[in-house]
């Protein structure tokens, strides 16, 4: 009895003595503290990390890949660097500085992948770039002012980048700025971007021989705006809802091909394309449908419009002092009005198809032997009397268009419009055959008709 009270006791003391050394061997006000670091270490891991101080730290020419996470800016590149996101959308650059969010001072520097939040108010960009040979790629960039800023940037590119403006939808274009802005950039290229919501989607100045190509352009004012910036190359675009999809000004040598325009009407200056003191500029295969004015021309000489697809506008092309241009191989189907031209007379225009007019092709080579003539009566008035335009189309507007009709000799007119669309014309030989006996065929109900009226003359004498 008095043995095994002895053993007990042992073993109570040895586990006294074993529960002492654990809490000795453990460091003091541990068991009070484990949850406060752990918070600590969770506030750590969700606060931006500064990334200026990690470009400082990274070699020039070296590849900066940042993990995923929240970084603070606003950040200065001066040296050739590549800053990408180890994976796309999974790093974020955030900003409240009037500072750009990333600088870009040197040449050669990439970006891509990165997501940009700039909120440091309207005047300052997310990404400004004031160097040659950067490459900006796969950015997505949410900005209460410019998205992208490249100045003086020569050879600079675009990519494959999201720019949306972050200020609430509905507001006025003025409250916003541009999506891409080029100024003094030359030989730049803005390529497969989506730019929507902000003043002039893409926006470039005094720089040549730009190519802009594959973007989407929505929502904003003008869609793509180019001002005294020769050799632009607008290809393959797609504009919906501006005020107007491409605006060229004061520009020589812009080309402007296999682009959609679509649904710039909500405003009452609202055109597809809008050529303003262009020259040698080329207009060709493009869409432009549902706006207000399809292709707007003005104080504009020598450029081709040719091959474009003039669908549902309200007015489907008008000319203003304009002269010298070529305008052939159009398509004007279902516009209200097909055609506008005031003090334009001087103009090539030819093998046009405009659904509205009825022509006659006696020789069967596709084109009618009337002319088509653009009457500017309806234009020249609501020029100087823009309230008159509620009287488009009016009975009496046709009717006072037809008693101005006595002298056309500067009237904008189709020498030889098309009987049916370009694309049918154009087929093969047989098809013309058959194009050449319907014309005979007519030319002779129109000489049946002429000698039917002759006869009916002499009879009455």
């Amino acid at each position: 009895m008095t043995g095994s009270r002895i053993a007990r006791g042992l073993r109570a003391a040895a586990l006294v003595l074993v529960s002492a050394a654990l809490l000795a061997a453990r460091p003091a006000g541990a068991a009070e503290t484990a949850e406060p670091r752990l918070k600590q270490a969770q506030q750590t891991r969700q606060a931006p990390v500064p990334l200026q101080p990690l470009i400082d730290a990274a070699p020039e020419g070296a590849v900066l890949r940042l993990e995923p996470g929240v970084y603070a800016g606003p950040a200065a590149i001066g040296k050739p660097l590549a800053v990408e996101a180890e994976a796309d959308g999974a790093v974020t650059v955030v900003s409240a500085d009037a500072r750009p969010a990333i600088a870009v001072t040197a040449a050669g520097v990439r970006l891509r992948g990165l997501r940009i939040e700039q909120t440091g108010g309207r005047d300052g960009p997310a990404v400004h770039v004031s160097a040659p040979d950067a490459a900006l790629e796969g950015l997505d960039i949410r900005a209460e002012g410019f998205g992208i800023r490249l100045e003086r940037a020569d050879r600079s590119a675009v990519r494959g980048s999201a720019i949306r403006s972050s200020r609430p939808s509905g507001g006025r274009f003025t409250e916003r700025r541009n999506g891409i802005d080029l100024y003094e950039t030359h030989d730049a290229v803005i390529e497969r971007n989506t730019v929507a919501s902000m003043y002039d989607a893409i926006y470039v100045e005094n720089s040549d021989n730009v190519r802009i190509t594959g973007n989407v352009v929505e929502s904003s004012r003008y869609g793509i705006h180019v001002m005294y910036s020769d050799g632009t190359v607008i290809i393959g675009n797609v504009g919906r809802m501006n005020v107007t999809g491409a605006m060229v000004m004061t520009v020589d040598g812009v080309l402007l091909e296999g682009n959609t325009f679509a649904k710039q009407s909500e405003n009452v200056n609202s055109q597809g394309i809008l050529l303003f003191a262009a020259r040698n500029s080329v207009v060709r295969g493009n869409v432009v449908s549902g706006n207000r004015v399809g292709i707007y021309v003005e104080g504009s000489t020598d450029n081709r419009i040719e091959g474009n697809e003039i669908t549902d506008n309200f007015m489907g092309i008008e000319l203003l002092d304009s002269e010298g241009n070529e305008i052939a191989g159009n398509q004007w189907i279902g516009n209200v009005a097909d055609a506008g031209a005031r003090r334009s007379g001087a103009n090539r225009i030819e093998r046009n198809f405009w659904d509205s007019f009825s022509g006659v092709d006696a020789d069967g080579d596709g084109a009618s032997d009337l002319r088509y003539a653009i009457n500017p009566f309806f234009l020249s008035v609501t020029e100087r009397r823009p309230v008159f335009q509620v009287l488009f189309q009016s009975p009496g507007m046709k009717f006072l268009e037809g008693l101005y009709g006595a002298d056309r000799s500067g009237w904008a007119v189709d020498a030889a419009p098309l009987v049916s669309p370009a694309r049918e014309t154009d087929k093969t030989s047989r098809e013309s055959g058959s194009g050449r006996a319907a014309g005979a065929a007519g030319a002779l109900l129109l000489a049946a008709a002429c000698a039917v009226i002759i006869i009916s003359r002499r009879r009455t004498t």
